[in-house]
């Protein structure tokens, strides 16, 4: 039994919708990634208005698992799961309670019933936030989840508009309502955020900033302080270095007694690291120094400087002493001050000290020492400092922040401090470190921006309910209007007037609406038969139509063209858009010819005249084309018009005339004589054989019989090969033609000729111009034509050895496209082709060879293969050889999915 009443019952989602809804939430995750900052943990995100976006064409469930995937995100940006459960919440109210109504009007009704109440919960009582950023979160979360909605239906709006998705789906159309208070809402909410996000780096730069300088300041004196405490120390341990030389090791008590507030002991050594003697205490209390100070250290060449004994890593605080060289009578020597503990604390903790600040030294070897009162946790945070952040505080200020699973990452962020360290001349070992806190500059701009948010919700409520009731006014308006032009498209009738209108021009145009409607709409009747009348008698006449004005700078605009257009000559409409497209598709020997008589018609005169143009497919086609221009007596612009028709099949047949005139002897012959000669020739060259056999085996006379039994066996091949060629010319392939490699022709065809060719001493070279070329053919069709091609070519070449036996024979195959056709050149630097034989080369049994070397066959074979495939071939001569041009139309790659297998090509 079902329990879920009617406008809750889900419906049955499937696999493919499933997976746009995975695919939206894992896209929405990605674009939660791209966060905007809006300082100390605080972010906007905007993925989840792509989720939005389509609520309207997704199933609840579906756009609540969307949302539940995008927003995943906030759980890794946050550090807690709650914003997540919240988000979910407000997709699972959108998906159940926002259907046909107002998203964006729902979205707030959410945050104020449910929204709030559920983060004053989770982020209170389980976060235990303070008060001022549990409000600051509220707002903002609030403000975050109503602009994802505003953006998703702003977005929803853009994606409607655009016509390839009318074509895809149900798209349901905004409704007033919707649309009004989506406007307002993203008119007052975008800038707000704009503006936050603009704004909120200012007030954390300047908050780090202002904490910087304070940490610098305090460096600044403390670094002061140690160089002149150095300074005056140095002076008076060289003094009583120099006092105890000059009397023989007496001590000066004055000297020792203004010493010993700061040091231990003081040991003064000579040259070699040889113990002279200790100042302060007995000759044997300073035993650390043959063993803790290595010479690098206690060198005199490096200056004045504070140290650490030993190499290891201290485990309490370190103990310094003070290096100071010194020279005395001659003798050079060091001076080594052990200093008393807690005297290096108070120099640089002498000035600007405050509860605020907390000061350490750091070394990389020694690790971290405070130097004032702080706690154990910032000690640690200092110390697992990245190597790099410890580099970078050298230079600028660097936020020390330790987030805590499960916990607000505000919260962490409001007790995060700010950390600047330098390093000191006299401590080259160790860098000082001063840290404070940034909670006060945090909760500055924390109430600053609670301020924004509260004043930016307060007003987003106050311009909801107006837009509510404008919206519905809109709508109320709209429906009359609507009624009244469903009205007045419906029957004649004048509608009645509209009461009560919001908008006065509203009204006085449904008042013109009702008072045109009868004359407009008779009007668009007669309009619409004329024009459809025409428009299918352009469609069926088998011409195109073409309409045109001449513009003042002389360019031509085309205003019409006939949708048989693409019947005659595969081009579309939007293809005829384009300007000139007539004109580059005419044929180059015909273009100059064209123009010469088109370009200067005069007003009133009609021209006509035969050309060629591309046909969408690459081919050529003849056209008559006749043309009229006008002057349009209201503009007073040229205007013309005209017709084009398909003459292509009267311009071949009356080609074809000639040409079968000397093709009808050889058809005559193939199907009377093929069967007839076949047998016998068989029968005479076994037989001559045979001959051969004996005249070889000595039993006739060679000398008087060979020669002759060689010339009829000769013949007999020739006859045989004449037969063969003939039966090729005249079948008629059962396969249709698929797309095939031009490229595996040409080395197919090379592979064959290859031994005869290397044998003559022919150089070949093939050259792709233009990638992979397809070709519509039967590769044993082309791969002929191409056989037939070469071999001539080499022949040729031959020929010309004969008279230059110095030339060098080389055969040049290319490949290339050019525009919608295949073109192959086969180029030779042979004998060339002379001008009387140019013009009938393509006739059947026409050659120039000797009898025994060719039947005339050959090229004729290609012209009608060739011809057949819809291509043209063309032979040009020069000085350098011959060149024979075949041109194809270009086809599809073979793995275009439309093309049919092998074995439906067999008809």
């Amino acid at each position: 039994m079902n329990l879920l009443p009617n406008s809750l019952k889900l419906p049955q989602v499937g696999r493919q919708e499933f997976l746009s809804a995975v695919l939206l939430g894992l896209l929405g995750f990605l674009l939660n990634t791209f966060e905007l900052q809006l300082g100390w943990g605080m972010h906007f995100i905007f993925g989840n208005a792509l989720v939005f976006a389509f609520m309207r064409v997704l199933a609840p469930q579906s756009l609540v698992l969307g949302l539940s995937i995008s927003s995943l995100w906030t759980i890794f940006l946050w550090n807690h799961p709650w914003a997540w459960v919240v988000w979910v919440c407000e997709a699972i109210f959108i998906a159940f309670f926002a259907r046909g109504k107002s998203p964006v009007r729902s979205d707030i009704i959410f945050w104020i019933v449910i929204g709030a109440p559920l983060l004053l919960l989770t982020y209170g009582a389980v976060l235990k936030m303070d008060e001022l950023s549990l409000l600051l979160v509220i707002v903002k979360q609030s403000a975050n989840g109503i602009l994802n909605v505003v953006l998703g239906e702003l977005l929803y709006a853009a994606m409607i508009g655009l016509s390839p998705l009318k074509k895809h789906g149900n798209w349901p159309k905004l409704n007033v309502d919707s649309f009004v208070i989506t406007i307002l809402m993203a008119i007052i909410l975008i800038p707000h955020f704009v503006y936050l996000a603009m704004d909120a780096p200012r007030w954390e730069r300047s908050a780090r900033q202002t904490a910087g300088q304070g940490l610098e300041y305090r460096l600044a004196i403390s670094s002061a302080e140690l160089n002149g405490w150095v300074e005056s120390r140095s002076l008076l341990l060289r003094m009583q270095a120099k006092d105890q030389f000059d009397r023989n090791g007496a001590r000066n008590q004055n000297l020792i007694n203004e010493l010993s507030p700061d040091f231990v002991h003081i040991t003064v050594m000579g040259s070699g690291r040889s113990f002279r003697w200790s100042a302060l205490a007995n000759d044997h209390a300073m035993p650390i120094v043959d063993g803790q100070f290595t010479r690098d250290k206690i060198s005199a060449q490096r200056g004045v400087r504070l140290v650490t004994a030993g190499r290891e890593r201290a485990r309490h605080s370190p103990q310094f002493s003070l290096v100071v060289p010194f020279n005395a009578n001659g003798e050079a020597g060091v001076i080594i001050a052990q200093l008393r503990d807690g005297v290096l604390l108070k120099l640089v903790n002498a000035h600007g000290q405050g509860p605020a600040f907390a000061k350490f030294l750091v070394s990389p070897s020694q690790g971290v020492f405070p130097l004032n009162q702080s706690s154990l946790s910032l000690r640690q945070s200092v110390e697992a400092l990245p190597m790099a952040d410890r580099i970078m505080s050298l230079r600028s200020p660097v936020l020390i922040s330790d987030l805590t699973s499960g916990k607000s990452a505000m919260s962490d962020m409001r007790a995060a401090q700010i950390l600047r360290s330098k390093i000191v001349s006299e401590l080259p070992e160790w860098q000082i470190a001063t840290v404070t806190p940034l909670a006060p500059a945090v909760t500055e701009a924390r109430q600053f921006q609670l301020q924004l948010f509260t004043a930016l919700m307060a007003f987003v409520l106050i311009v909801a309910f107006i837009a509510s009731r404008i919206s519905r006014r809109m709508s109320q308006t709209l429906g009359w209007i609507s009624k009244s032009a469903g009205d007045l498209a419906a029957t004649e009738a004048q509608p009645f007037k509209i009461p009560g209108l919001l908008i006065e021009e509203v009204h006085e145009i449904s008042g013109m609406l009702a008072s045109a409607g009868t004359s407009v709409d008779r009007e668009r009747v007669a309009l619409a038969s004329a024009q459809l009348r025409l428009a299918n008698i352009a469609r069926q006449a088998p011409v195109i139509i073409y309409a045109f004005e001449v513009l003042e700078n002389g360019e031509v605009k085309q205003t019409y063209v006939s949708d048989s257009l693409e019947k005659i000559m595969g081009y579309t409409q939007a293809d005829a858009g384009v300007s000139g497209w007539w004109t580059g598709a005419i044929h180059p020997d015909d273009k100059d010819t064209r123009s010469a008589i088109f370009d200067i018609v005069s007003p009133g005169n009609v021209v006509d005249l035969e050309y060629r143009v591309r046909h969408k497919s690459g081919h050529y086609v003849w056209v008559w084309d006749s043309m009229l221009v006008e002057t349009n007596p209201q503009t007073g612009k040229l205007e013309g018009s005209g017709v084009v028709m398909d003459i292509s099949e009267r311009k071949i047949a009356s080609e074809q005339l000639l040409q079968a005139d000397k093709m009808a002897s050889l058809g005559r012959m193939i199907s009377g004589t093929a069967h007839e000669l076949n047998q016998p020739l068989n029968f005479i060259k076994m037989s001559v054989s045979n001959l051969r056999e004996n005249t070889l085996r000595g039993r006739v006379d060679p000398g008087r019989f060979l020669p002759k039994l060689e010339n009829i066996l000769a013949q007999v091949e020739r006859a045989s090969a004449i037969l063969l060629q003939m039966r090729i010319f005249g079948r008629t392939p059962k396969e249709l033609p698929y797309p095939i490699n031009v490229k595996a022709a040409v080395d197919a065809v090379m592979f064959m000729v290859a031994p005869q060719i290397e044998l003559d001493g022919t150089q070949v070279e093939t050259v792709e111009k233009s990638g992979v070329v397809y070709v519509q053919a039967l590769p044993v069709l082309l791969e002929q034509v191409l056989l037939n091609l070469v071999l001539n070519a080499n022949d040729a070449i031959k020929s010309r050895y004969g008279r230059d036996p110095g030339a060098q024979g080389k055969i040049k195959i290319t490949l290339e496209r050019r525009s919608q056709l295949a073109v192959i050149t086969v180029e030779d630097n042979g004998t060339g082709i002379s001008a009387d034989v140019l013009g009938k080369i393509f006739d059947p049994f026409f050659t120039t060879k000797p009898p025994k070397d060719g039947t005339g066959l050959g090229l004729s074979i290609s012209y009608g293969i060739i011809r057949d495939l819809g291509g043209v071939i063309r032979a040009k001569s020069g000085r350098d050889g011959a060149r024979f041009t075949i041109e194809l139309p270009l086809a599809e790659c073979p793995n275009d999915p439309d093309i049919p297998p092998a074995d439906a090509r067999i008809t």
